[in-house]
């Protein structure tokens, strides 16, 4: 009986030690998606056409900038040379006085000579969210975007600069094929033939048409005069700025499911550290008896 009470004992005490552990880890867990995480992501993925790379920014809202680089060769001559780039900033943030930060906003695009490009206002009072797509010069850029994170609680920020020189100068160049491709078509023309040859002719002339169209919108886009950076900003309302309860019950039951998974990893990690010492604690226990047996069996 004193066996079996100091087992149980043992067992309690045992168990105690693993919810405590498991808490705690879930706690740890817990307070870290609550402050380390909640951030936007935003990501344009790239346009392919044909066999080889051509940038398409048709249908998304894209800003270029242009500036000037000088480079060196080896023979020290210089070459100015004109980059086209995008640069892209993210911020996020939550605020408890939504109608006053809106206010401020629109004094900051007016004080920046920016422009709003999207713009989507959502919900009802307590609970409205507003994204913004803003073009600003690449000289008031950093000003305006310094600005803006004092909107609110910041919650993420991220600035990104992709040179797009190269996207440039391969949409010069499929221009190029392209009109050159017409300038045969239409060669051809003149060469007469039936009316079949002439009517697949035409339309053939037509898709190039079109597609040298489509170019000339990306090429707009690289325009020196329409040069401007992005600001993607996303505003959203609470009461107690920076938490919802949304979030934190998300982020309870996501502590939840991770630490109960690292539970069952550790459970079967420990368990199989058991059973392989088990093992060879009973190998050797079976080596050692072997070991005896064949010394009495000398002896004998």
């Amino acid at each position: 009986m004193e066996f079996l009470k100091s087992n149980l004992t043992r067992i309690r005490r045992l168990f105690l030690a693993a919810a405590g552990l498991f808490l705690l880890v879930f706690f740890l867990r817990w307070g870290y998606l609550l402050v380390f995480t909640d951030h936007d992501i935003i990501v344009t993925p790239p346009h392919f056409s044909g066999s080889f790379y051509v940038p398409s920014y048709r249908g998304r809202q894209v800003n270029i900038a242009t500036e000037k680089i000088s480079q060196a060769d080896f023979a020290g001559n210089i070459t100015v040379i004109d980059q086209k780039y995008e640069k892209t900033a993210n911020i996020s943030s939550v605020s408890g006085r939504f109608d006053e930060d809106h206010e401020r906003l629109r004094a900051l695009i007016g004080a920046h000579d920016a422009i709003v490009q999207t713009e989507n206002l959502q919900g009802l009072p307590g609970s409205q969210s507003l994204s913004m797509t803003i073009g600003v010069v690449p000289q008031q850029f950093d000003d305006m975007v310094a600005a803006l994170r004092e909107l609110g609680t910041l919650r993420s920020f991220t600035v990104n600069r992709t040179d797009k020189t190269n996207e440039f100068n391969s949409l010069l160049a499929h221009q190029e094929v392209l009109r050159t491709t017409r300038a045969s078509y239409a060669a051809l023309q003149e060469f007469g033939g039936s009316i079949q040859d002439m009517l697949l002719l035409q339309e053939r002339i037509l898709v190039v048409e079109t597609e040298l169209q489509h170019l000339g919108v990306d090429l707009g886009i690289f325009a020196t005069e329409h040069s401007f950076s992005t600001i993607n900003l996303t505003l959203r309302e609470h009461e107690v700025p920076g938490v919802s309860v949304q979030f934190v019950l998300r982020s309870a039951f996501n502590s939840f499911l991770w630490t109960t998974g690292a539970a069952i990893i550790a459970s079967v990690v420990i368990l199989g550290l058991l059973a392989a010492v088990t093992v060879g604690a009973w190998l050797r226990l079976q080596a050692n008896a072997l070991l005896k047996k064949s010394d009495s069996d000398e002896d004998a």
